[in-house]
C-alpha cells in the first residue's frame, strides 16, 4: 500500500489492505510431487499473491481474467497498476487528471525551488487545469502548510500515479531522470535523491519494515557505485533481491 494518497478516496489506483501471509516455511520447499521431486516456491510468490489479492479486492473487476491480464502485464512494463480504491470513493474528487506529463509540467515549473508557498502551488496547479479536489486531497496527506518541500510533495503526486511505492519510484526515476543515456524502459536519478523520495514515501506509508527499506538501499547504493553513483529503474525494476513495498 503507497498511502491512502494513491488515486485519492475514489475509482484509482491505490494501496491494498491485509491479507495473511503464507508460512515462511512456504517460500522454500513445498513438498514432494507425485514423482517424488521436490516442488520449490519462488521465495518472491506469496508477496506477489498477497499484492495481487489485496488489489483485486479494492479493484472489484467485473471480468477479473482480463482484469488480471491487465495488472500482470503492466507490471511486467512498469507502468500503473489498474487498481483503484473502492473503499475510499464516497470522497474521492470528481477528476482523477493528474498525469506524469502534468507533474513533468509541475517539476519544471517548481523543482527549482526546494520550498514553494501555498500559492505557488495553487497558480502552478490551475495552470495545468487539475482537480481542486485532488489539490486538498494531496496536500491533505501531506500535512502540508502554507510553505512545503516540493520534492516531498513530488514524491507523493509520484505515489498518486504509481499506486505502490515501486511504481511511485519508477515514475519519480522517469521525470527526475539526468542521464540523456538512460531511456525508457530505464531512467537513473542519483542515489541521494532515491534514497530520500523513498525514505519519505515509506514514512508516510507506515507499512514498510526498516529492515526492508534498510535492505534495499544498500543493495542499491551498492548497484549506483558501478553507475556513477545512480540508481536506475532497471536495478530494481524486476529485481527478486530488492523489494521496495
Amino acid at each position: 500500500m503507497v498511502l491512502s494518497l494513491h488515486h485519492p478516496p475514489s475509482p484509482s489506483p491505490s494501496p491494498p489492505s491485509p491479507v495473511e501471509t503464507p508460512p515462511a516455511s512456504m517460500t522454500s520447499t513445498f513438498s514432494k510431487g507425485r514423482k517424488g521431486k521436490k516442488i520449490v516456491i519462488p521465495p518472491e510468490l506469496p508477496d506477489l499473491l498477497k499484492q495481487f489479492t489485496k488489489d483485486a479486492i479494492r479493484t472489484q473487476p467485473e471480468d477479473l481474467i482480463e482484469w488480471a491480464t491487465l495488472y500482470f502485464s503492466a507490471m511486467i512494463q512498469g507502468q500503473p497498476l489498474p487498481v483503484r480504491d473502492n473503499l475510499e470513493k464516497a470522497t474521492a474528487p470528481m477528476s482523477m487528471d493528474l498525469s506524469p506529463q502534468s507533474l513533468t509540467a509541475l517539476h519544471a515549473e517548481l523543482g527549482k525551488h526546494s520550498k514553494v508557498t501555498k500559492r505557488q502551488l495553487d497558480e502552478a496547479w490551475k495552470s495545468c487545469g487539475l482537480s481542486q479536489d485532488l489539490l486538498k486531497h494531496i496536500t491533505a496527506v501531506g500535512s502540508f502548510g502554507n510553505e512545503m518541500e516540493w520534492i516531498k510533495f513530488f514524491a507523493l503526486g509520484c505515489s498518486y500515479l504509481g499506486g505502490t511505492i515501486k511504481n511511485a519510484m519508477i515514475h519519480a526515476c522517469y521525470i527526475l531522470n539526468i542521464d540523456s543515456s538512460c531511456v525508457p524502459p530505464d531512467g537513473c536519478i542519483p542515489f541521494d535523491t532515491f534514497r530520500y523520495l523513498y525514505t519519505y514515501l515509506a514514512a508516510v506509508d507506515g507499512e514498510v519494515a526498516q529492515t526492508q527499506l534498510d535492505h534495499a538501499l544498500s543493495q542499491l547504493e551498492t548497484l549506483s557505485k558501478n553507475n556513477n553513483g545512480m540508481v536506475r529503474v532497471s536495478d530494481f525494476i524486476n529485481s527478486r533481491k530488492i523489494r521496495l513495498g
